[in-house]
């Protein structure tokens, strides 16, 4: 396909898991709507979507069939996998390491290897191919997609999210170019993996202010308790995964702070779900705090929960780099954060947001510190109020990347 000036447009495929809530989601939707659909022919493939909806993308972007085509229970499929020693061999290691060593990051590693080999194969070939996520949008990448080109795409903090190297170091190896959207993670990365030097660069997530306040306008919220109620209101999005976002913490902190007749005027609503739900809620009712607590479960579009409340907390023990915090900062909400590896790039401390140290005891004091003097949140929102957060423009780093590898 040509451009009208003749030019020839650059094939590329984005490939991701599912089509979900979540921040790796919000950031897909704006990145593929910042792409130039004069200079790229985009196809995005969706390891699993409902064929229906298009999710905000804009329509230039070709959504393409999913690459699930089996029925997971069906005769078929169970007696091909069942035949396969392969298969048989992967399934018993993610047995082990999810219900033994209760590592389910690493138990999908796994798995995430053996599902390309039952995803839909691919006609053709593409200019670049990218793996918009790690585990199947890699692999697959990696081993089913023809591409002169294959980047792959980091979200996360790889090792504090219980991934194993050795797992996925061919991939990492073989591939022509790795994306961090973070400057501290990809940092990281080098100093332990120096030979990738060269092929790593930092693009932000992306993320428009229109995008996020129309989001915020698309209904009006209830808020689970009286909003004329002179206190906190603090908002966590996130899913409820006590080792990863530290809710459980959170709680502990809140339960001492009651003890010392600080919790009265703040209550914290958490938007999300996951599986450690039941135990947030046992932890809640044990420690009494039913009227500060509010765990509402999953929303599609929790913005217009957001622009009610008073900050954004986020007591993670680790993060790539959330894009709740900058949503949340374009619905004038400043953060409040436990440091996570990119907190400091994200936010500044003292002047759009607080960041604490990232430790039960820090989070303690600092939460302590805030509901002892909340009028500090004032200043900060004055300043958020008046910054931009949109970053659309940053585009440009992808565009200067691809010109680089190709």
């Amino acid at each position: 396909m040509n451009t009208s000036g003749g030019e020839k447009k650059i094939r590329l495929l984005i490939c991701f898991v599912q089509a979900h809530i979540g921040g790796a989601m919000t950031s897909l939707v704006n990145f593929v709507n910042a792409l130039d659909t004069g200079r790229y022919d985009v196809d995005l493939m969706f390891y699993e979507s409902d064929p229906n909806r298009r999710y905000g993308i804009k329509e230039e972007i070709n959504i393409i069939p999913q690459g699930m085509v089996h029925e997971k229970y069906s005769p078929g499929n169970v007696l091909s996998k069942a035949l396969s020693p392969s298969y048989a061999l992967a399934r018993l290691q993610y047995v082990y390491y999810r219900y033994v060593r209760h590592n389910k990051p690493r138990a999908v590693q796994i798995m995430s290897r053996q599902g390309c080999r039952y995803s839909r194969p691919l006609d053709g070939e593409y200019d670049v191919a990218v793996a918009y996520e790690l585990n199947w949008c890699m692999n697959y990448i990696m081993t089913r997609v023809k591409a002169r080109k294959k980047v792959l795409w980091h979200h996360i903090e790889y090792e504090k999210r219980g991934l194993d190297y050795r797992v996925d170091r061919k991939c990492f190896d073989k591939s022509d170019a790795m994306v961090f959207v973070s400057e501290k993670v990809m940092a990281d990365h080098l100093r332990a993996h120096p030979e990738h030097r060269g092929k790593c660069f930092f693009i932000p997530n992306l993320l428009t202010s229109a995008y996020v306040r129309d989001r915020g306008d698309e209904y009006e919220a209830e808020l689970p308790f009286d909003v004329g109620e002179d206190c906190l209101k603090l908002v966590t999005v996130a899913r409820v995964s006590f080792e990863h976002k530290g809710h459980d913490r959170a709680v502990t902190a809140f339960a001492r702070l009651k003890g010392e007749g600080l919790t009265d005027r703040v209550r914290w609503l958490i938007i999300g779900g996951g599986r450690d739900m039941d135990k947030l809620k046992e932890m809640i009712a044990a420690a009494g705090l039913e009227k500060n607590i509010f765990p509402i479960g999953v929303r599609d579009n929790p913005i217009p929960y957001m622009k009610k409340c008073d900050a954004f907390f986020l007591p993670s023990r680790y993060e790539g780099k959330p894009m709740a915090v900058t949503e949340g900062y374009m619905m004038g909400l400043p953060p409040i954060v436990t440091e996570y590896a990119s907190a400091r790039e994200q936010i500044r401390d003292g002047v759009d947001g607080l960041v604490f140290d990232n430790s039960d005891e820090a989070l303690y004091q600092g939460l302590k510190k805030l509901l002892r003097d909340p009028g500090v949140l004032d200043i900060l929102k004055r300043n958020v109020q008046n910054t931009d957060y949109g970053n659309e423009r940053e585009i440009s780093a992808f565009d200067k990347m691809i010109d680089e590898i190709l």
